[in-house]
């Protein structure tokens, strides 16, 4: 029984230090995307800033707004994923739900910059169109088959 007790308790020990590493290294990543999230606003708000002068004259220069769309995009892009950081450091899992709400977001911002530069053909959008429904149908279908409802996602 000694011989089993002393492997338990190896285990417990590498399992905590384990824990603690994982602990570490995911505190610094939210950290991490914090200062990236910061960055990516004031870049929002100096864009911003700097349209305003131009804005009162009616000639936006089309590549100075199309940075400013891509940048908010990637603010958003950036706040679904600072969310699964987020959960997943309060739960320690990250739920299909919540990987399906970033890959949406995410889609829907390259769709929305292709279509924005007319970089899309017909074929293309219509397949993203279609990858959309699909991401989006699959987390609805994540809510109704939640564990919350008894069933496993």
């Amino acid at each position: 029984m000694d011989a089993q007790h002393g492997t338990s308790s190896l285990r417990d020990l590498i399992l905590r230090i384990y824990g603690r590493a994982v602990d570490v290294i995911v505190i610094g990543l939210v950290l991490v995307m914090i200062a990236v999230m910061a960055f990516a606003f004031f870049d929002v708000v100096r864009n911003v800033w700097n349209l305003v002068p131009v804005l009162k004259t009616n000639s936006v220069n089309a590549q100075d707004f199309k940075d400013l769309i891509v940048n908010l995009l990637d603010v958003f892009v950036l706040i679904e994923l600072f969310g699964t950081f987020t959960d997943y450091v309060k739960t320690r899992h990250v739920g299909l739900t919540q990987l399906l709400d970033v890959t949406v977001v995410f889609t829907l911002r390259e769709l929305l910059l292709k279509l924005y530069a007319n970089a899309l053909s017909p074929g293309q959008m219509i397949g993203l169109c279609i990858v959309v429904v699909l991401l989006v149908l699959a987390r609805s279908l994540t809510g109704v088959l939640s564990p919350q409802r008894g069933l496993r996602t």
